[in-house]
């Protein structure tokens, strides 16, 4: 009787935990994209003006605005 009642309460218990993690919000993690590329960067990093029309430009297949493209 005493085993049951334990297991019980274990298992209330475990419910109610994943009840609460599944509550609380995610963090947010910091520091997972690049920062943007501007021009004062890219000088720094030794990019020439074509090097950097080359890493700003966006391919249609990139984006999802257009899906049929």
């Amino acid at each position: 009787m005493q085993l049951t009642r334990s297991n019980a309460l274990l298992r209330a218990q475990s419910f109610c935990a994943k009840i609460w993690q599944q509550m609380q919000p995610k963090p947010k993690v910091k520091g997972a994209t690049l920062p943007p590329l501007t021009s004062h960067i890219a000088r720094d990093i030794g990019l020439s003006p074509g090097e950097l029309a080359e890493m700003r430009h966006r391919w249609p297949s990139e984006t999802t605005r257009h899906p049929y493209l």
